[in-house]
């Protein structure tokens, strides 16, 4: 039986094929990799094996069929949902021209040849006309699994990232689509006591797209939304963004909670799960910082139920706030 994160995981993952040659996949945790991935629902496509029909490993053979090389960029019935693993520029080659999500391993990690594709990137007239950059490269893969695939899935499709689980809600990246019900959250009554506004409609878009390319794409963690697990509904925001005190730049912890879900602990549970994500993934910062306005009682409160340490007061823009920390 799925958990309730697997069904969740399940239930919004993108990725449908994964392309690989065997010839490339000495790793031994690369093998582990492909073995779990049709037990996820995923299907494999060897390319190694014929020139116009490949074989789905793991499936139903009736559905060998459809995984045609339709043409010499076409290698899956859907490119959309379907990730190349490439361990040589001549298989990354195949995504060329393709909205293929592609990871690049192997032969491709060599300094000379990655810079080649660094460079082909840029539009350098020296490199090869077959290379290009695949998404992202990794050294190894015994940290990869499904999800990590899918995620960089996503962000080849331009879709957001699940990246917080709590009991009662998830946290994902924000959309465009996402904009009407962010301003029926912030035109909540209280909403904007303590924490700056939106920008007007055109303004909030175009800071949304540069936020999604800079922050998330550069960072891979930003503010999220809130949503409740059973409807996917918004019903608040929080995650972390970087704060310039003049002296140091620090990691900082917000959230706001939509007006209907206040005082039934959605704020204790989505920082928890959010101190417990920056522990796990974002301790080069050493602290966690919080910075509260004197008058939000209710934001103290939380400070301390989370057993943050409270410091001196500092000047964020034209405000005094209460500087709280804890360690990482």
């Amino acid at each position: 039986m799925l958990s309730r994160e697997q069904e969740l995981f399940q239930s919004v993952k993108s990725i449908e094929y994964v392309c690989y040659r065997a010839s490339e996949t000495t790793d031994e945790e690369l093998q582990r990799l492909l073995r779990e991935l049709p037990g996820a629902g995923v299907t494999l496509i060897e390319l190694d094996g014929h020139k116009a029909c490949v074989q789905a490993v793991g499936t139903d053979p009736a559905e060998w069929e459809r995984a045609h090389i339709v043409s010499g960029n076409e290698i899956s019935p859907c490119p959309e949902t379907t990730l190349l693993l490439a361990g040589s520029a001549r298989t990354l080659a195949l995504a060329k021209g393709t909205p293929m999500a592609t990871v690049g391993y192997g032969q491709l990690l060599s300094e000379d040849l990655r810079r080649d594709v660094e460079n082909e990137c840029r539009g350098d007239d020296h490199c090869g006309e077959t290379l290009q950059q695949p998404d992202i490269f990794v050294e190894g893969f015994d940290e990869v699994d499904v999800q990590f695939l899918d995620r960089i899935m996503k962000r080849a499709q331009g879709l957001p990232w699940i990246t917080v689980l709590t009991e009662r809600c998830y946290l994902r990246e924000i959309t465009l689509d996402d904009l009407d019900d962010l301003f029926e959250l912030y035109a909540g009554e209280g909403i904007t006591d303590y924490t700056e506004p939106l920008y007007p409609r055109l303004k909030e878009e175009q800071y949304t797209r540069d936020y999604i390319d800079h922050m998330y794409r550069f960072y891979g963690y930003g503010m999220w939304l809130v949503c409740d697990r059973e409807t996917g509904k918004l019903i608040g925001r929080a995650g972390f963004s970087h704060q310039d005190l003049g002296d140091e730049i620090v990691l900082e912890m917000g959230y706001i909670i939509g007006v209907p879900y206040q005082r039934n602990g959605y704020a204790t549970e989505v920082c928890e799960k959010l101190l417990e994500f920056a522990r796990t993934n974002l301790w080069d910062f050493e602290t966690l910082n919080c910075f509260v306005a004197p008058e939000n009682t209710a934001s103290h409160g939380l400070m301390e139920k989370l057993r943050f340490e409270r410091g001196g007061t500092v000047r964020i823009g034209d405000k005094m706030m209460v500087r709280y920390h804890t360690q990482l």
